[in-house]
């Protein structure tokens, strides 16, 4: 069966690898806007249902937000409460109360943990 064998070939564009990265590089950062927002929103219903204070007026739980800055460098979560006196809240009875820390830490964690396992199925082509 000689010249029966598989032929193929190949064509590097440099111009479009460089394309496609980019394009790469957008969808990746969009994916992670888009993981950082969910944890975000994750984070506020926590914060409302799990803040210990005793909120007469309901104005402390209701004023929990969170909030996302995003750029194509980087990506931010900004946890507030919208009252004046949030940071007794936070800092009273050294921080028994506190319900904005705890949730930095816990949600920080669940989020980096929630883009490490999309960054492990991305390097096994999942």
């Amino acid at each position: 069966m000689a010249g029966s064998g598989i032929s193929s070939s190949f064509e590097f564009k440099p111009g479009s690898l460089r394309a496609n990265m980019k394009r790469f590089d957008g969808d990746v950062n969009a994916l992670v806007a888009g993981v950082v927002d969910y944890q975000g929103t994750r984070a506020m219903s926590w914060m409302k249902v799990n803040a210990k204070w005793k909120d007469r007026t309901g104005n402390a739980r209701q004023t929990l937000a969170v909030y996302g800055l995003h750029s194509d460098k980087w990506h931010e979560l900004h946890l507030h409460g919208g009252v004046p006196y949030q940071i007794w809240l936070e800092v009273r009875w050294s921080g028994k109360y506190a319900i904005i820390g705890p949730a930095v830490k816990y949600h920080g964690l669940a989020l980096m943990n929630r883009l490490r396992g999309i960054v492990t199925k991305l390097g096994k082509g999942v």
